[in-house]
């Protein structure tokens, strides 16, 4: 151990770190697109792609006003001429329908930096117009959206910060401490931020929520440390500088194994197909890996000059979490079997769990841009966004059009002269729920043969949506088993036991079970925010039970010392990781909504098992000596 710490050298390269940081960072986009998911080098972004850039009106930014309201010629003229506008498209004004005015874009429509002028002027101009206009169309409702999640995501994590530091300041009794930790647990995030921006420009609608999620686990690395380290200034009675690197010592192990747990269950994620989740996966992994070195690095220099007084107070709940290491022991059988219960329960619940069928509405529903869209769909006969059929014969189209005996789920079929061979399909069902989306291939594909026509492609938002659908059904199988075996090795690595892995991750699995089993009873639908949280609820859940093993052969089984020292600490970094998440809960995004509440539920699910369930097969298997491990004291 050494002496001191060397506070000199950690402050300088901390130093160099953040300012590196904040360069890199500078550059880094948030991007809030739910195709974004796809990534631009998926075999249908790319064919949409080339499609818009072809025909720009495919992309058309909507003026709609009420039924009364007709634009002026000078109106459109100003909007027309407003830079990156390229024309003025189309005009709908049929009796007793709302009036639509069409504009093309110069710009790409789904770029939210390259629109938003063309947005608030646009809404500018319409604002001095009488009656009531509103906008629609792709570059109005990415609009609404990007601005939604950026709103969303800056007052979660600021809600996140309140939510835990005072929680914190409330069970340790330190308001001030809880404030300075949030000091490298913020370094760390911007680090693997700055690191993640390396390898990507942007951050996805996934990989945003990753400077929330991972405020909650820096922290919990945080607790442990300052946990372990007021144990033993308390019951050790060591001074504070020894107390410190005893601490810092004791906790290297357990939080170096729960931080790469934490970041190979995000690594998990760069092997799905969906480019949103291999954001996720290298934001997670990285950020993690910066908060680790943050924290191991820097919250012992906090510890060190913070007052001595605020790590000696007593903390709230340190009698009642030491009587519930009583109660553990005396029913943990009787726990376990309620336990096991309801998670068979969950599971026949949760063979009835269906996935989500329109991913459209993770990010769109509750949108005035949506609404509209929806408006003119029925009253012109358009559908939210057309399929577009491309055919590699342009005089395919043709004899298509001439056609006669049309499916019936097809309101409208519109040639586009700018691209040979193309059409806009208009259905009458939403294209963007996938048994429909289905229905309408399936009929034009039986439609086309029997016309004898050659070959074609789909493409356009419906078509998108419908591939997000099928690369999720296609990630769950394959990134799943891969965090469990991931997890499982380091877990053999670290401990040197091949017990403790399996006894930290199976009844995690039971957290699991669970929230299936309540998504299935309240009709909630897997979605990819679902399958981006299975993985990472493994990752942070395992790291309570790696500190309750590590603690529990510190203190040789005594179940009421392992709650003393450590059950505390995971009480309140489950708890503010659960703060954390559920900020989320209060945003307008549909998507980060799911995202808050499913996370927290699961994670409430891995506290119950990690304070009930892991110390009763502990107790039980101690008897048989199966409890060896590289554990040190």
């Amino acid at each position: 151990m050494t002496r001191s710490w060397p506070t000199m050298p950690v402050s300088i390269a901390g130093l160099i770190l953040t300012v590196g940081s904040i360069v890199l960072l500078l550059d880094l986009r948030i991007e809030a697109d739910v195709y974004g998911l796809l990534g631009q080098n998926d075999k249908a972004v790319r064919l949409f792609d080339r499609l818009s850039s072809s025909m720009p009106g495919l992309e058309e930014l909507l003026v709609v006003c009420d039924r009364d309201t007709v634009l002026d010629r000078e109106s459109v003229s100003k909007i027309a001429n407003i830079v990156g506008v390229a024309e003025h498209t189309r005009s709908y004004l049929d009796d007793g329908t709302s009036p639509v005015y069409g504009f093309s874009l110069a710009v790409d429509a789904s770029d939210w930096h390259e629109t938003k002028p063309i947005i608030l002027q646009t809404s500018e101009i319409l604002g001095a117009v009488p009656g009531h206009c509103g906008l629609a169309g792709t570059p109005a409702v990415v609009f609404e959206m990007q601005s939604r999640v950026d709103h969303d995501l800056r007052v979660a994590i600021v809600l996140a910060v309140i939510f835990v530091s005072l929680l914190f300041a409330f069970v340790y009794r330190i308001g001030l401490l809880a404030f300075f930790m949030m000091i490298p647990v913020g370094l760390g995030i911007a680090w693997g931020l700055a690191a993640y921006s390396l390898i990507r420009t942007e951050l996805t609608l996934l990989a945003a929520t990753v400077p929330t999620l991972l405020l909650g686990i820096g922290i919990d690395h945080c607790i442990h440390m300052i946990q372990s380290c007021r144990y033993a200034m308390t019951h050790d009675r060591m001074p504070r500088d020894r107390a410190v690197l005893v601490a810092w010592n004791r906790m290297l192990r357990p939080i170096t194994l729960a931080s790469l747990t934490t970041a190979i269950t995000f690594v998990a994620l760069t092997r799905a197909e969906l480019s949103g989740f291999v954001d996720l996966g290298w934001s997670g992994a990285l950020v993690t890996l910066g908060v680790f070195v943050a924290c191991m690095g820097l919250l012992p220099l906090v510890l060190l000059t913070c007052p001595e007084h605020w790590l000696v107070r007593s903390a709230a709940f340190d009698t009642p979490v030491r009587r519930l290491a009583l109660l553990v022991e005396k029913h943990g059988v009787t726990i376990s079997m309620v336990a096991v219960g309801l998670a068979i329960l969950a599971s026949f619940s949760a063979s009835s769990l269906e996935m989500l069928s329109d991913n459209h509405k993770l990010e769109t529903s509750g949108l005035p841009a949506r609404d509209l869209q929806e408006r003119i769909a029925e009253e012109h006969e358009l559908s939210r966004s057309p399929l577009l059929l491309l055919f590699d014969n342009a005089g395919d189209a043709i004899e298509l059009l001439a056609a006669t005996d049309r499916p019936v789920d097809i309101h409208s079929i519109m040639a586009v002269s700018e691209v040979a061979g193309l059409l806009q399909v208009h259905p009458v069902s939403n294209p963007f729920i996938r048994a429909d989306y289905d229905r309408i291939i399936a009929e034009l594909s039986a439609w086309i043969t029997a016309e004898g026509l050659g070959d074609w492609q789909i493409s356009g938002a419906p078509a998108l949506n419908s591939r997000i659908d099928e690369l999720l059904s296609g990630d769950v199988p394959r990134v799943m088993p891969f965090a469990a075996i991931a997890i499982f090795l380091v877990l053999l690595v670290g401990t040197r036991s091949f017990v403790l892995p399996l006894l930290i991750l199976a009844p995690l699995g039971l957290a699991l079970v669970w929230l299936a089993g309540l998504m299935s009873l309240f009709g909630i639908a897997v979605s990819a925010v679902t399958i981006a949280i299975a993985p990472l609820v493994l990752g942070i859940g395992v790291d309570g039970g790696v500190h309750f093993f590590a603690s529990w052969h510190r203190h040789d089984g005594d179940l009421e010392e392992v709650f003393a020292e450590t059950g505390l600490a995971i009480i309140v970094t489950v708890t503010t990781s659960i703060a954390a998440f559920g900020t989320f809960v209060l945003s307008e995004s549909p998507s980060l909504v799911r995202f808050g509440s499913q996370a927290s539920l699961a994670l409430a699910g891995c506290l119950f098992v990690t304070l009930t369930l892991l110390p009763s097969i502990a107790r039980r298997l101690q008897s048989t000596n199966k409890l060896r491990s590289g554990e040190s004291s």
